[in-house]
This record gives structure tokens, C-alpha cells and sequence, in this order.
């Protein structure tokens, strides 16, 4: 099989170029006829190919990241808004993808598609959507507006990778100042103390200050003992404890501090009003789309906060009424709710009080991290000031001490 590119133009003119597998020129004319479009010129693409690859060489993503489904449901959109049919779309796409896990998803969808399976059911065979991308599409196929769906799938995708994106670039210089920190100290330790300790003998190290003493029992330590239990500690930790667990333990346990706790409940409740909004806008019910933005809570006790509510609801309860009950949310939730309820504009409501966490969380986000670079800064002068001080009286008391 020989692979082709090709350029075209489909049914609203546009213009459209790629790469197509086929045994022959005119098989691939056939399938580009076949997806509506006409081609303008299509040769054999000539590949070559290195002594060195082969499969054991060669590296295949096998899995589906938030990237890979935000570039597939931002080009079905595309295709969809031009006029072609889903299983066109996706045939389209599944070429062009560059993760292969996402390239066997769509085409196992396609299959299903054309043997009579809904869309939804068909994304939801392969295992790799979520359940809020499941609903988003079912509801836009029973409306006949998948392009809408694969739209607000996008938009959210877009949001949850930008956000996650700013989280890191605001504790990206501070995790290198603690690793930097982390280097320095290290190389003292291990290094430079022991060689000016080097001189004395070990009766001789009785009679140096007791500062100087602990500095030295503390690289003493460190030499023996730092990197071994270092290796140890990151094996066990990787193999008994692993970092999910850790992450969501801890992550649940910040909330009782006070400096995490705004901190946390911002960034939650900025998330899952962006789901709520996402949801409503698609046009799923309300009930279902709480469910779907309580799950997209990480903190575990925000979580099961929120679960009650769902029970609540069902049984009659007015939204308004209910949110108010619910412990932790700030005053503003449950009276924007009632005001979202009253005037039957939910989904404008959940992107106001989105704009609210959002804004509150970035401006607490960057305090702290105004705040985590001087002290960094001072707790290693205070070590490093230490050390000075140390090997400062080491030197005064050289008299002392019978060489």
C-alpha cells in the first residue's frame, strides 16, 4: 500500500490537502470521490525509509491526552461546519492524527457508525471519552447539531489544557528555586564541609564549637546516608504509594489550612462552573449536568459536599434552596443560583460565577507565588548564613585546638 498526497476542494469550495493510503492512484481518487470531494491534483509520496526502523525502534503514543481530543474535536467541528457527514469527518481526521491510540479510537467509531450505531454510542464503545463529552454529543445528535457539540467539547478542552498550562507556568520558577536550593545546599554538604573538616583529626573535633560541630555531624549524615535513602525512598514511593494517591491524600488534606483552603475551593468551584456552563449551553438537563461537574471535582471533600445536592433536587427541592444548604460555598454561589433560577438563565449564571473563581484564583495563585520566592530566598540565606557562621568560628578557634 502506497500512500498519496493529495489536494482538493469539497462541496462549499474550500480548499483541503493531506496524505491518503491506498494500493493504486485510482483507488484514491475513488475514496476522495467518495467523501465529497474533488480533487485538484494527488501524487505518490515518496518515503525513505532508515536501516534502523523498525518496530522495536519505533515510539507510538498509547494514550489519549486533552490535547489529542481538543485537535479532533476542534477539526470535526470544521468538517462538519462545511457540510460533510460524521463518518466522512471522522475518516478525515483519523488521517491526520498524530497519536496513534486516537487513530484506532476513530476508526473502530467509524465502523460503528456505519453499521447504524449513534455517534454517541459509537465514541462511547471505544472506552476513551468521558462522560461528559458522551452527553454533550448525544445531546447535539438528537437536535441534529453535531457541529455544535464537537464545538463546546472543544471549548471546554481548551479551557481545562489553559488552565492547567497557567497553573505551571506561575509555580514553574518557584519549583526551580527550591530545586536550585536543593542542588546547592547538596554540593556543601557533600562536598565542600567535608574537605574543610578534612584537616582536623577526631580528637581534635572535640574541641570545635558546638555550631561547628553540628555542621559537621550534618554532613557526616549526608554523605553516609543521603543518597541511599534518597534512591530508596523514590523506589518505595513509586512502587507502595504512587503519585496519584499521594496527590488526591494530600490534595484533600489541604483544605483544612487556611492559607490552601480560598485557594482550593476558588480553583474547584471555577471548574466545575465552567462544566456547568458547558453543559446547560449544549442543552443537557440540569440534573445530568450537575452530575457530570460534580465529578470533575478533584478535591475529594469539596466532592462529597456537593453529592447530596444531587438527591436533594430530584426529590423537588429548589436549586436556590439547596446550593445554600451546601457547606463551604461562598455567599455568592447560592444567591446567583437563585437569581439563575428564577430568571431560567442557568448557563449565563455559571459563566459569571466562572469569570469570579477564575479571577479570584489568579489573583491568589500569583500572591503566593509573590510571596514563595522571598521566602525561599531568605530560609537560604538563614542556611547559608549558618554555614558561614560555622566554619567562621571553626577558623577563630584554630588556636584552641592542638594540630
Amino acid at each position: 500500500m502506497s500512500s498519496f498526497k493529495y489536494q482538493c476542494v469539497d462541496l462549499t469550495g474550500k480548499e483541503t490537502s493531506g496524505n491518503l493510503n491506498a494500493s493504486t492512484i485510482s483507488e484514491a481518487r475513488t475514496v476522495l470521490k467518495d467523501k465529497g470531494l474533488r480533487v485538484v491534483s494527488i501524487t505518490e509520496s515518496v518515503s525513505i525509509k532508515s536501516p534502523f526502523s523498525s518496530a522495536s525502534f519505533s515510539i507510538k503514543k498509547t494514550t489519549v491526552g486533552e490535547t489529542d481530543l481538543y485537535n479532533m474535536s476542534k477539526e470535526l467541528s470544521v468538517l462538519l461546519r462545511a457540510g460533510l457527514r460524521i463518518d466522512n469527518s471522522l475518516e478525515i481526521v483519523t488521517q491526520t492524527a498524530a497519536n496513534q491510540a486516537l487513530k484506532e479510537c476513530l476508526r473502530s467509531a467509524v465502523k460503528e457508525i456505519r453499521a447504524g450505531k449513534s455517534v454517541a454510542d459509537a465514541f462511547e464503545k471505544t472506552g476513551t471519552f468521558n462522560n461528559l463529552m458522551l452527553s454533550v454529543i448525544r445531546v447535539g445528535e438528537s437536535v441534529g447539531d453535531l457541529k455544535m457539540s464537537f464545538e463546546q467539547i472543544a471549548g471546554n478542552l481548551q479551557f481545562q489544557i489553559q488552565f492547567k498550562a497557567e497553573i505551571k507556568n506561575n509555580l514553574t520558577y518557584p519549583v526551580f528555586l527550591i530545586l536550585a536550593s536543593m542542588v546547592t545546599l547538596f554540593i556543601i554538604f557533600k562536598f565542600i564541609i567535608p574537605r574543610f573538616f578534612s584537616v582536623f583529626g577526631a580528637d581534635q573535633l572535640q574541641h570545635l564549637p558546638a555550631v561547628s560541630k553540628m555542621l559537621f555531624a550534618m554532613s557526616e549524615y549526608l554523605n553516609m546516608y543521603a543518597i541511599f535513602g534518597v534512591i530508596t525512598a523514590i523506589v518505595l514511593f513509586f512502587k507502595y504509594v504512587g503519585v496519584k494517591k499521594l496527590f488526591h491524600s494530600a490534595y484533600a488534606r489541604a483544605l483544612s489550612l487556611p492559607v490552601f483552603r480560598t485557594l482550593i475551593l476558588n480553583l474547584e468551584l471555577s471548574r466545575f462552573s465552567y462544566s456547568m456552563h458547558t453543559m446547560l449551553s449544549s442543552g443537557i438537563e440540569f440534573i445530568k449536568a450537575l452530575k457530570y461537574s460534580i465529578d470533575l471535582i478533584q478535591n475529594e471533600r469539596i466532592r462529597n459536599v456537593f453529592q447530596p445536592a444531587l438527591k436533594l433536587i430530584k426529590e423537588g427541592r429548589s436549586i436556590g434552596e439547596v446550593f445554600s444548604g451546601i457547606e463551604m460555598l461562598p455567599d455568592i454561589v447560592p444567591s446567583m443560583v437563585t437569581v439563575g433560577e428564577k430568571s431560567g438563565n442557568m448557563k449565563e449564571i455559571f459563566l459569571e460565577l466562572f469569570n469570579v473563581f477564575d479571577d479570584r484564583f489568579k489573583r491568589a495563585v500569583k500572591k503566593i507565588v509573590i510571596l514563595i520566592e522571598p521566602a525561599i530566598i531568605i530560609l537560604m540565606g538563614i542556611i547559608v548564613g549558618f554555614i558561614v557562621i560555622s566554619l567562621i568560628l571553626t577558623v577563630m578557634n584554630v588556636g584552641n585546638i592542638k594540630l
